[in-house]
């Protein structure tokens, strides 16, 4: 049995704008399908219910009626992504509730969360017996001419994930005054969704935690890892300045975020994990005087004699010229974007944001900008597919499992293939070659593994129980066997392949290490139940994009900087090299955000 994802279409075009549908990045598939309705009278009218599924589980609508006006919708029940999902259904609600319709135009960067909310109430529309025909035309309203609006401001920041939330607050902090634009209708990008771990070298709260790091030690290792095709000149910039990055990231007086500390490590971990610190930023973006324009991209550069001197913006009812004297952008990569995405990484399942479509890079074309590993995307292991067909990253869980019991990976033959336990880049190219790749765990890791990934709000006991039920029919692929023979036979795995694996694993612990050089301390146990799940190579940050110099200017291609322009996050390239480091993609957005605004802000007193 090989359980394959969905393939899902990627379209520039039509991510510019609210109403129109989304990239694969968050979340173009077919429409939720109705899961259940029920209906039910109480005192203070008819009150109906529909359920469908969303992003990570079901969403539940509750409506009331009165004859044959909706008067009160209610999403009673939801797991959607915090700051991303979640976020976008009091939008869809007051639409839904204000056009008295099904057809609500999808929330940029939660397409998925849309349809299933449409679903949901399309349920409860019918199981309240009304007109469901009626209930799915769009919204009356007249077609008006935009307004033309101008700005004057000293900087602007295009993009309001981590990079442009920290660039923003910091060059307020500074002195500057900010517009930050999104074109989704949601701030956050890529950070919204990222754990918020990071390393911090060079920070105080290394030095008052007595652990020994330095900014040397991490470029070393950070060339090893990406393989020395990392740009050292940015490498350098983020290895030098994380430290004081981090301390005002953390400080009251600085982005006020939240941590939690690992004894002895490099790094730390936010508070409620990326989501947590986008709404913080936010708050300090809002507080300290910016202004932030939701749902409106910028569409173009305002150059003078080739120096940048402002954007141009434009949303459902107004179109912005806004000046200024310099432009940070910080509009995250290109991953949602087919046209840019080499190839070879499309075969595996996307699990970026949704608003990464590359959009800075064709701002910057006509003024010569310098492009550098623009043909690096990061692929990650350890992955599964989610209901929607989007890529969901399993750290939390097989971490979990790895580390409770005796869990191994195999193969479409049943056989294993690589140290599960080893480092990113050599279990993706061992995964590689493979059609199918299953982890498999006794009941101890299988609960350790859903552990981890509830505690991380990934999903929730009662999506398992579904997928358990489901018997790896649909994604993500989650099979229980009574024996590992029962396991096989579900997988359409050689007959005796899964015994004969945790036999050779049993008997490699009794030795401490395997043919692989994974140490091994713990057994598969011999009693079943046995789980399995499939695990897929994903990707999702870029690795490639706008070449900066050490003021966070982009270059040209002649490697001058274009004066009035500066760049932070994903949509600069060169910092990870061809594959990144754990705990740094997080501290870039911080970093050069920072850096950014700073530079910024400095520059134009």
């Amino acid at each position: 049995m090989k359980f394959m994802r969905k393939v899902l279409p990627f379209v520039l075009a039509c991510a510019l704008m609210l109403s129109a549908c989304s990239t694969n990045a968050s979340e173009t598939t077919a429409a939720p399908t109705a899961a259940e309705t029920t209906a039910e009278t109480e005192a203070g009218g008819n009150t109906f219910t529909g359920t469908a599924a969303g992003f990570h589980g079901d969403i539940t609508v509750q409506i009331t009626v009165d004859g044959e006006t909706i008067t009160d919708i209610q999403v009673i029940e939801q797991s959607e992504t915090e700051n991303i999902g979640a976020a976008a259904l009091p939008t869809l609600v007051e639409e839904a509730l204000a056009g008295q319709t099904i057809n609500v135009d999808s929330v940029s960067g939660a397409t998925v969360t849309s349809d299933g909310f449409r679903a949901a109430l399309e349920a409860a529309i019918t199981s309240a017996g009304l007109d469901v025909e009626k209930f799915s035309q769009a919204a009356g309203g007249e077609t008006t001419e935009k307004e033309e609006v101008t700005l004057d401001t000293d900087i602007v920041v295009v993009g309001a994930g981590g990079a442009g939330l920290t660039a923003s607050l910091s060059a307020l902090q500074n002195g500057a005054s900010v517009v930050l634009l999104e074109k989704q209708a949601i701030a956050g990008g890529a950070t919204a969704m990222a754990g918020g771990g990071t390393v911090v070298t060079g920070s105080q709260i290394l030095e008052e935690d007595g652990v020994e790091d330095t900014p040397e030690q991490l470029k070393e290792d950070m060339l090893a890892n990406g393989h020395n095709y990392n740009d050292e000149g940015t490498l350098d910039i983020y290895v030098n300045s994380i430290g004081a990055a981090i301390d005002w990231l953390v400080d009251p007086e600085g982005g006020n975020v939240e941590y939690s500390r690992p004894a002895t490590s490099r790094t730390i971990s936010a508070v409620g994990r990326g989501a947590a610190v986008v709404e913080t930023l936010m708050d300090g973006v809002e507080s300290a005087g910016g202004q932030v324009y939701l749902a409106t991209p910028a569409t173009e550069l305002i150059v003078e004699d080739g120096t940048v001197v402002g954007v141009k913006a434009e949303n459902d009812d107004t179109v912005y010229t806004i000046n200024a004297k310099a432009v940070i952008l910080a509009s995250g990569g290109f991953g949602a974007n087919d046209e840019l995405v080499p190839e070879e990484y499309q075969q595996y399942v996307y699990a970026g944001a949704a608003g990464a479509t590359g959009d800075a890079l064709a701002m910057v074309e006509s003024l010569d900008a310098d492009l550098i590993n623009m043909e690096f995307v990061n692929v990650q292991p350890n992955s599964i597919v989610l209901p929607s067909g989007l890529g969901q990253y399993c750290n939390p869980g097989v971490s979990g499992a790895y580390s409770t019991s005796g869990a191994f990976l195999v193969n479409e033959n049943g056989e294993r293939f690589a140290n599960e336990q080893g480092n990113a880049y050599d279990l993706v190219q061992a995964m590689k070659p493979n059609t199918a790749n299953y982890l498999i765990m006794d009941q101890a890791s299988f609960d350790a593994f859903n552990a981890g990934m509830e505690n991380s709000n990934i999903y929730t006991a009662e999506d398992v129980e579904t997928w358990l039920a489901n018997n790896g029919s649909s994604n993500p692929a989650t099979v229980q066997g009574e024996t590992l023979d029962d396991l096989a036979a579900t997988l359409n795995l050689p007959e005796g392949s899964l015994t004969a694996a945790a036999e050779a694993y049993n008997a490699a612990v009794d030795e401490g290490t395997d043919e692989f050089g994974r140490t091994l301390t713990l057994k598969l146990s011999d009693d079943g139940p046995y789980y399995a799940v499939q695990m897929w190579l994903r990707y999702y940050a870029t690795l490639g994009g706008l070449h900066i110099n050490d003021q966070m200017q982009v270059l040209n291609t002649s490697q001058e900087p274009i004066e009035g322009l500066y760049a932070a996050g994903e949509v600069v390239g060169g910092l990870e090299g061809d594959i990144y480091m754990g705990g740094t993609l997080f501290g870039w957005a911080v970093t050069s955000g920072y850096n950014a605004g700073t530079s910024a802000s400095e520059a134009i007193k």
